[in-house]
């Protein structure tokens, strides 16, 4: 003979069978276990939330899910929402409330991340302050967007050639405040010098007193005239003197 008295407990109905064995006349207690809900389906509904709330072109971020802690049972649910908690952000670091209405009433909340891979360019290997940088000193890896410093480099071919500015280390990623370009003129070097201006160009022979870098201001003497003017270092090398 199978009696089954039903007890509330808290948030949780707990079965209570009570077996007679007719044949031994011997009578005993069963507690029957409430079904609880997989943290894996817990782990996936916050995932499905966090990836809908993503903008356009988020298709790649990785999402990092923590918990719930090991130990810890939840009822199943037949009603389970989400809900950001705090900072919505769909990016960086995030907390989502997950909440069940039934058949029992329970909530917890989980930790996320939410990282974006971004392709950046980092330095091979630890480099000096002044070294002319080449394609072997630098190499493209991903790394998530929001811990990238402001003004980070995507462009690995585009720093050929510049100059460092500061030490880095290995691995290190390059910001462009850290670059500055090679030094296209040099002291005493010939140099061609332009006046322009009004539709007037002019092109002379001019002979540098000073180093310079593209868009650096340097003073050249004018080798026919012997005058020494002010002029601005171009891509090409040479030096831009505007007409008055």
């Amino acid at each position: 003979m199978l009696i089954r008295l039903y007890l509330f407990s808290g948030l949780r109905l707990l079965a209570l069978a009570w077996v007679v064995n007719a044949s031994l006349g011997v009578a005993a207690f069963a507690w029957a276990v409430p079904a609880a809900e997989s943290p894996a389906t817990i782990r996936a509904a916050v995932e499905a939330f966090v990836r809908a709330g993503l903008p356009p072109g988020g298709e790649k971020v990785k999402i990092d899910v923590q918990g719930p802690a090991p130990g810890l049972r939840f009822p199943q649910c037949a009603d389970l929402h989400t809900a950001y908690f705090g900072n919505a952000n769909p990016y960086g670091a995030q907390t989502v409330e997950v909440r069940c209405t039934a058949p029992s009433v329970w909530s917890l909340y989980l930790p996320v991340r939410v990282d974006r891979p971004q392709g950046v360019v980092v330095v091979a290997r630890a480099l000096q302050a002044g070294h002319v940088l080449t394609a072997a000193d630098l190499t493209t890896v991903e790394r998530d967007a929001a811990r990238l410093p402001p003004g980070a480099v995507t462009d690995a071919q585009a720093l050929v050639g510049q100059v460092l500015r500061y030490s880095v280390a290995a691995g290190q990623p390059l910001v462009q405040s850290m670059l500055t370009g090679p030094q296209l003129v040099h002291y005493g070097q010939s140099v061609s010098l332009i006046a322009q201006g009004m539709g007037v160009r002019l092109v002379a022979l001019g002979q540098a007193m000073a180093d310079g870098r593209v868009g650096q201001s340097v003073l050249v003497r004018n080798v026919q005239s012997g005058r020494v003017v002010s002029g601005i270092v171009d891509a090409q090398g040479q030096v831009v003197v505007p007409l008055q």
